[in-house]
């Protein structure tokens, strides 16, 4: 009997690339304007290429992720071609599906209703309180929240399913009640904290947060979600930790066992194995001119993911290893550019776990009702 095709295709697509409408100073895809200079916005015949060769490789279930940069700056017109392409090329039985991560800055009416009636999930992109968020996602002329909390109304009005992707920096770090709180006041129930972590030189960047005091966080912001938001707020940490503590399965990509369940395709087509390693040396090949079964079963992207199955051996006897696996790479890079360090954040998981403990029998409690259902 012939092998079967994995069932799920995941690709983060950049049709921007690195171009965005922000110049937010934690962004790490400042990075990639030395990749590509000369980047140039994903063209229709380029896009036909891409969503060609997915599409034709076979798998049941497609994930199309578009980012960015931000990749609004395409226009709507080129997502409805999109899904023109998408729909005439997708097989029978194939499922496609979109997500889109925006800062908000050129959602619309128009907008709204394309993301609505084609039913794709919008990560939005906004940080907390102004203060807060436009300390650091600026614009020419100054912060962008009002612009990012004009999007959340928008979409709110129009019945668009969206998420917010909160940056944890050091405005916020120490300030969960003011962030949760924000949240919650707006009527945003699906919340996701990204913990910003970047080097500039030898030393962690300034907007960074460490281990610690990113624990006391979400220790913190634990507490306030039992007492106001448990079960119908969803925080994705919280989350993940929960699925894996009921039915021992990882989630996100950061607590995978191998660092393989997505490729990144730049705009003209390229393939790398993160969206933080958008680097020359991790380039695995090109979607439009190298076959996708060459590009998953490169030794490159092999040996990517297998740097994620090696943990510190300060690891190896954790109790918390088989659900972390030694934590996102990227946590684990080192003053001198390796990865093979402690995450910084093995602290504040270790933390929160042990904060969560007390809570775990009325959580089981919720669940085993809810779940029927």
């Amino acid at each position: 009997m012939p092998d079967q095709p994995p069932q799920t295709l995941s690709l983060l697509i950049k049709p921007a690339s690195h171009a965005c409408n922000l110049a937010c100073d934690y962004c790490f895809y400042h990075r990639v304007d030395d990749v590509y200079p000369d980047a140039r916005p994903m063209d229709d015949a380029m896009a036909e290429a891409i969503i060609t060769r997915a599409l034709s490789s076979g798998y049941a279930h497609n994930v199309f992720t578009w980012q960015g940069g931000e990749p609004t700056l395409m226009g709507l017109d080129f997502f409805k071609r999109v899904v023109d392409l998408q729909r005439r090329l997708a097989a029978p039985r194939q499922r496609v599906v979109n997500t889109l991560q925006s800062n908000g800055l050129l959602i619309d009416a128009a907008w709204c209703r394309f993301l609505r009636d084609e039913q794709w999930l919008v990560g939005l992109s906004l940080d907390g309180p102004a203060e807060i968020h436009d300390a650091y996602r600026v614009r020419p002329g100054g912060g962008s929240h009002d612009q990012a909390m004009r999007a959340a109304g928008l979409m709110q009005t129009h019945g668009v399913e969206f998420n917010i992707l909160a940056m944890l920096t050091d405005r916020s770090v120490g300030r969960p009640e003011e962030v949760y709180r924000f949240f919650r006041r707006h009527g945003f129930d699906y919340l996701q904290f990204i913990t910003c972590f970047e080097w500039a030189g030898d030393r962690p960047a300034r907007f960074s947060v460490r281990g610690r005091e990113t624990g006391e966080f979400y220790g913190r912001l634990f507490d306030l979600w039992m007492a106001d938001g448990f079960p119908e707020v969803s925080i994705r940490l919280f989350e993940d930790i929960l699925i894996f503590f009921f039915d021992r399965v990882r989630v996100s990509c950061g607590w995978m066992e191998r660092c393989d369940s997505y490729l990144v395709v730049e705009h003209n087509g390229d393939c790398y194995p993160c969206d933080f390693f958008v680097e020359p040396g991790w380039r695995l090949g090109n979607l439009v001119t190298d076959e996708l079964s060459q590009i998953l079963a490169s030794p490159r992207r092999g040996e990517f993911a297998a740097q994620k199955s090696r943990p510190p051996a300060e690891c190896r006897d954790c109790l918390l290893l088989p659900f972390c696996q030694g934590d996102c790479p990227r946590y684990r890079r080192g003053p001198g550019g390796d990865y093979t360090g402690v995450s910084e954040f093995c602290v504040a998981l270790k933390m929160l776990v042990h904060h969560m403990e007390p809570s775990l029998p009325r959580i089981m409690d919720e669940v085993g009702r809810r779940r029927p259902r």
